[in-house]
C-alpha cells in the first residue's frame, strides 16, 4: 500500500493530498500494467474510471469517418488524462492507447467527484487545467486557421522540446508527426525538410534535433500574428 500511495503522490492532481486520502483512492481503484498498444478507451465510451498513467504513457487519437487517424499527443506519468470526460459524463473525448509499457490506474468517477467536491486545492487544480486547455484549443484554432504546415511542425516541435529536450523521438515516423499536425506524410516531410534547410532542426533516423530552439519558436508563432 505505501508503494502505491508514493506512485498516486507524484500525480500532479493528488499531490496535495494527505496519506488517508490516498489510502482511500488506492483502496478504492485498480492497477495493472498494459503492453503497447494497448486501448484503454474508446472515444465517446462512457468515461467511468479517471485514467492515472503512474509509469510509461497514453497516446491519445481521434479518428475520423473518413478514415483519416489525428494525434491529440503523448501523456508521459506521472499524469490523470482525459479529466473533462469523467466530470461531464460526455464519454472519453479520444482513444486512448498505451505508448509502451504503462502500469495504469483506474480511479472510479464518484471518488473523483468527491475529492472535487471535498478538496479545495483539487478543485482549483482542475479549474486550472481546463482554462488551460480552452486557451490551447483557441491557440490551436487560429493556428489551424492561420498557419502553414510548416508553422505547425514547429510549434509542434516547440512543445515537445518542452519535454523531452532538443533531441525528439519520433516512434511513429513522420506519419505520427503528420497526424499530430494535420498533415499528410508528404507534406509534413516538406514542412521538415524546409525546416532543417534553415538550420532550425537536424534530421535523423526516427528523431528530430532541435538547432535553434528561439528561432524555432519564432517560425512557430510568425503565422499566426
Amino acid at each position: 500500500m505505501r508503494d502505491q500511495i508514493g506512485a498516486l503522490a507524484t500525480v500532479p492532481l493528488f499531490s496535495m493530498l494527505g496519506d488517508q486520502r490516498l489510502r482511500r483512492l488506492a483502496a478504492h481503484s485498480a492497477v495493472r500494467t498494459i503492453a503497447s498498444g494497448t486501448v484503454v478507451a474508446t472515444r465517446g465510451e462512457p468515461a467511468s474510471h479517471l485514467l492515472v498513467v503512474e509509469s510509461g504513457a497514453l497516446a491519445a487519437f481521434h479518428d475520423s469517418t473518413q478514415g483519416r487517424r489525428v494525434n491529440l499527443g503523448d501523456f508521459h506519468a506521472p499524469c490523470a488524462v482525459d479529466k473533462a470526460a469523467v466530470l461531464d459524463s460526455g464519454g472519453h473525448t479520444a482513444t486512448w492507447q498505451a505508448s509502451g509499457t504503462t502500469r495504469l490506474r483506474r480511479i472510479p468517477r464518484d471518488e473523483v467527484l468527491a475529492l472535487v467536491d471535498d478538496v479545495p486545492a483539487v478543485r482549483r487544480h482542475v479549474l486550472a487545467h481546463l482554462a488551460a486547455q480552452v486557451r490551447h484549443h483557441q491557440t490551436e484554432r487560429i493556428r489551424a486557421t492561420l498557419d502553414d504546415a510548416t508553422a505547425r511542425a514547429a510549434a509542434w516541435l516547440v512543445q515537445a522540446a518542452a519535454t523531452h529536450g532538443r533531441r525528439i523521438p519520433l516512434p511513429q515516423g513522420q506519419q505520427g508527426l503528420g497526424e499530430a499536425i494535420g498533415a499528410t506524410r508528404v507534406t509534413t516531410n516538406r514542412a521538415l525538410r524546409h525546416l532543417a534547410r534553415d538550420e532550425l532542426i537536424r534530421i535523423e533516423p526516427g528523431a528530430l534535433v532541435v538547432l535553434a530552439p528561439e528561432l524555432l519558436a519564432h517560425r512557430a508563432a510568425s503565422s499566426s500574428r
